[in-house]
């Protein structure tokens, strides 16, 4: 699996927005659902996403995105 600093040069992206978006990827599945289909709680931004220390465990997730 290639490192972020890899898939950041390989796709002419930055290292901090391949971070960014291989938080995106972690998401448990009901949560990536509900803000597909814009039912995440109001507060819940992309920026507050990015800024969000999300943990891995789904359960977690839940709990400190607002679900």
């Amino acid at each position: 699996m290639p490192s972020a600093v890899e898939s950041a040069q390989a796709s002419g992206c930055t290292v901090r927005y391949v971070t960014r978006l291989l938080k995106v990827a972690y998401l448990a599945p009901d949560i990536i659902e509900a803000i597909l289909a814009g039912r995440q709680p109001h507060e819940l931004t992309l920026a507050q996403l990015f800024r969000t220390d999300t943990p891995l465990d789904w359960r977690a997730q839940r709990q400190a995105l607002g679900f």
